[in-house]
């Protein structure tokens, strides 16, 4: 970018609008630029910083965490800027970023910074406004993270936070040539152990009747079960995954009766060894259920593999969707 297109781009900025064209000039020269590829790390959380960024073109989200633990802060696009704080301070970035496609960005590196706000005090008091409003805004969403934990026993997110963290692992897996494994588990129907505890409308004759009023039958022995059953059999069923999760891992309730896991940096082979170990204490619990409630419950297990499988997410999603 020639000097006076990052002039003319620097003008547009929120923080530099109040600069003339020669204080503009200035800074342009001082800049350098960078360009990323789709899914490449820019910076992550804990790395020393001493540059903020401006966005000339593409999409550059913020996040901090790692899976289950993302919180997405905010998604920069041309005009924006971000990475502030490291003209400010000495510590380590807060946040990650991160690539959503080709971007080109304009570097501002602090001890530049230091010598520019020096001449010009005005280009850091516009700063410091921006950062305030950011600051607010920030802990607006850290606070309201917890809202993506639908069932805190079960550790089981939604399935919303579950496609935002899919879609940063996949650009990562891309980026790194990683596989991701899925692992999804569906609760079917139910079946009455014991045929005596049925009557002739399918339904059970048992203290839990109040459970299985909303069921609906598919022959004399055969429930589709009710929603407090499918409440409870997916708390338990995401207790027991929780147990043998990685940090790194992330489970959803994908539907009503469907959890779905996603296992990062593992392929068929370890979401079948992971699938095995949990279906083992899932059906320890199952057995006990059975024994209690009179019911055998059906379960159907999928696993799928990024990009084995499928090396595009809406393909992918479509798979977790109809398993």
């Amino acid at each position: 970018m020639i000097a006076i297109e990052k002039i003319l781009f620097l003008k547009r900025v929120s923080i530099f609008k109040s600069l003339n064209s020669q204080e503009l000039r200035v800074i342009a020269e001082v800049t350098s630029e960078e360009e990323l590829s789709t899914g490449e790390i820019l910076f992550t959380e804990g790395q020393p910083g001493d540059c903020m960024y401006f966005v000339l073109e593409g999409r550059i989200k913020i996040f901090t965490g790692i899976l289950p633990k993302i919180k997405s802060l905010a998604v920069f696009e041309a005009g924006d800027f971000f990475g502030e704080m490291g003209l400010y301070d000495d510590k380590p970035r807060a946040a990650s970023a991160m690539a959503q496609e080709t971007s080109k960005l304009m570097l501002l590196r602090k001890a530049d910074f230091c010598e520019l706000i020096a001449e010009y005090p005005d280009v850091a008091l516009g700063i410091m406004k921006e950062l305030n409003q950011r600051i607010r805004a920030t802990n607006v969403k850290l606070t309201s993270v917890e809202k993506h934990l639908l069932d805190k026993s079960g550790n089981l997110y939604s399935k919303d936070y579950f496609l935002e963290c899919v879609s940063i692992e996949l650009l990562k897996s891309k980026k790194n040539d990683v596989p991701i494994a899925f692992v999804a588990i569906k609760i079917l129907q139910m079946r009455a152990s014991n045929p005596n505890l049925s009557n002739s409308h399918g339904k059970i004759n048992s203290p839990n009747q109040e459970n299985f009023e909303n069921s609906t039958s598919t022959n004399s022995n055969d429930y589709v079960p009710s929603d407090s059953i499918v409440e409870l059999l997916a708390s338990e069923l995401g207790r027991i995954i929780t147990l043998h999760q990685r940090p790194s891992d992330i489970a959803a309730r994908f539907k009503e009766n469907k959890i779905v896991i996603m296992l990062g940096e593992a392929n068929k082979e370890g979401a079948e060894a992971f699938s095995k170990r949990v279906k083992k204490d899932i059906e320890k619990y199952l057995t006990t259920f059975r024994e209690i409630k009179g019911q055998k419950v059906e379960l159907d297990y999928k696993l799928f593999c990024f990009p084995f499988d499928s090396d595009e997410r809406e393909t992918l999603i479509t798979l977790l969707e109809e398993a």
